[in-house]
């Protein structure tokens, strides 16, 4: 690494430190540290930075060119050099007329949305009560996540998912749901992802098996950019959308990957959705870094990953609208930037991304917040809650927002020995008993954490926080030194799953290790034609 702005954020780092956590929050002015954004503020004010630790990073920000990276991806220039390509997942949102490739998008998009109407209009030549959505990875886990986060607001069919290739998840997906009343929606750029299709082949034979052959294709649709192979499952022409090249897997939901929300959520919703995204994209572009909450937060990323060597952060995602929110980012950002191939002339910073792993509040609190709380290793904790919390159940969304609250004052304050000793005098322990006992109760505390705050959990809002998200990647990924936009890691194991699957049944194996040959051996003696 070659970067001259990384030995300043060094000596930040060390001296950061070096400092008390519990003092240097304390000591913040009233909404310091507390970085405003389209429908929602994000408050950092219990992390360990301060106003020369956010100027070590702003140097790197420059020295790294963020400023123009973000224009270069507003452009549509090549922002993924490893497949020559931009990125073009904010275009769907709105804006970027004019470029050809843009414009295509948007063609299809208005394609994806009047088969949408027809399907909520009751077109389809059946009457339609459930979607059967088969994806996985990009194609599974957006659309689950603004599925749990806004169902309420659609007043469509339901939407089932299926994603493993278990067999199982076919089964529960389908379980109590009438194929005559069923969209069975294939979501697959390839059309061959192993997992995909063959839940896909379920879902036709599922469908054969209570409607017919030709009745079944009737009731299938599919989002590829292998319309032949669609066309071969049984999909007709109309009911096929393409996928563009320019828009990354877990970019994607919204693409005609969301077709399944479109049907279900309806119009009106789906725009509110772009439209919260698309005021992000506004925000990401136009702002200084200064005042860039993204930029800002990806800095952060930085620094407590690298600088201050914090291995994971855990989202905690303090409404259960939100639930599948650290599922999504544990592919947003490990398939982004868990890389080592460097991207930059100033090379790579490693390490890269962090671990990223959550819950949903307040079930972690009965299960890892102990190690959060008294544990050796350290983690970034992330809260994210929404101020309308608990719907119209007032006392219960306060008593949710105080849970979330309440976390991340015991992270940072902890517990004193005295304090221990104290409550344990006060709940009527002796003198010697409430000694010996404090030290399992003493808590160490210092442990900082970033509380995400939507104004409320609306479409607006969920489709602001996904943008802040990819939008934080994307930066993280320029700081570093890596392309966030290829997943080469991915590919190689889609390669060696097809190898090894026709090894087991019966094919060379080829030369692999002895530990491969073994399981491959083993497997094929239950496989055995």
């Amino acid at each position: 690494m070659t970067l001259t702005s990384w030995a300043r954020i060094e000596h930040e780092a060390a001296r950061i430190k070096a400092a008390d956590l519990k003092q240097l929050a304390g000591g913040r002015a009233d909404g310091e540290l507390v970085w405003k954004a389209p429908h929602l503020e994000v408050d950092v004010a219990k992390q360990p930075l301060d106003a020369g630790a956010l100027a070590a990073m702003m140097g790197l920000a420059e020295e790294r060119g963020l400023k123009g990276r973000i224009a270069k991806l507003f452009s549509a220039e090549i922002v993924n050099p490893s497949e020559h390509r931009p990125a073009l997942h904010w275009a769907l949102r709105g804006g970027g007329d004019g470029v050809p490739t843009i414009d295509a998008m948007k063609k299809e998009a208005a394609k994806a949305a009047a088969f949408a109407a027809e399907a909520r209009a009751g077109k389809l030549g059946f009457e339609l009560k459930t979607i059967l959505h088969i994806g996985i990875g990009g194609s599974d886990l957006g659309p689950r996540l603004i599925w749990d986060a806004l169902r309420t607001y659609g007043a469509g069919p339901e939407i089932r998912f299926c994603a493993n290739v278990d067999p199982e998840d076919f089964h529960e997906a389908v379980s109590g749901v009438d194929p005559k009343t069923t969209l069975v929606l294939v979501v697959s750029k390839s059309f061959k992802t192993p997992e995909t299709a063959s839940n896909a082949i379920l879902g036709r034979e599922w469908l054969v098996k209570a409607l017919g052959d030709s009745e079944a294709n009737k009731h299938l649709a599919a989002v590829s950019s292998a319309p032949d192979k669609a066309r071969a499952w049984g999909a007709d022409a109309s009911r096929i959308f393409p996928m563009d090249e320019a828009v990354g897997g877990r970019y994607s939901l919204w693409s005609s990957v969301g077709l399944s929300l479109q049907i279900a959520l309806g119009a009106d919703v789906w725009s509110r959705l772009l439209k919260g995204a698309a005021e992000m994209d506004a925000h990401f572009r136009t702002a200084p870094l200064t005042d860039n909450t993204p930029a800002r937060l990806a800095m952060m990323d930085v620094w407590l990953h690298t600088a201050m060597d914090i291995p994971t952060r855990t989202v905690l995602a303090y409404a259960h609208r939100l639930r599948k929110l650290p599922d999504f980012l544990q592919q947003l950002e490990m398939e982004s930037n868990g890389k080592s191939a460097q991207d930059s002339e100033g090379g790579i910073i490693a390490p890269t991304a962090p671990v990223v792993w959550g819950s949903v509040g307040t079930l972690g609190q009965h299960s890892f917040h102990q190690l959060l709380h008294q544990g050796t290793r350290m983690s970034a904790i992330e809260f994210v809650a929404a101020l309308d919390a608990g719907g119209p159940d007032k006392e219960r969304g306060r008593a949710l927002l105080a849970n979330a609250f309440g976390q991340a004052a015991a992270l940072l304050d902890g517990r004193s020995w005295h304090e221990a000793e104290k409550q344990l005098l006060a709940q009527g322990a002796n003198a010697e008993d409430a000694r010996a006992r404090a030290g399992h109760m003493h808590m160490p505390g210092g442990r900082g954490s970033t509380t995400i705050l939507l104004d409320a959990l609306t479409p607006e809002s969920v489709g602001a926080l996904i943008a802040l998200y990819e939008h934080r990647t994307y930066a993280a990924g320029v700081l570093w030194g890596i392309n966030p936009f290829d997943q080469w890691g991915v590919e190689r194991g889609k390669v060696l799953a097809e190898e090894l699957d026709a090894a087991i049944a019966g094919g060379d194996p080829g030369k692999r290790d002895p530990s491969t040959l073994r399981l491959v051996k083993r497997a094929r003696t239950k496989f055995k034609s």
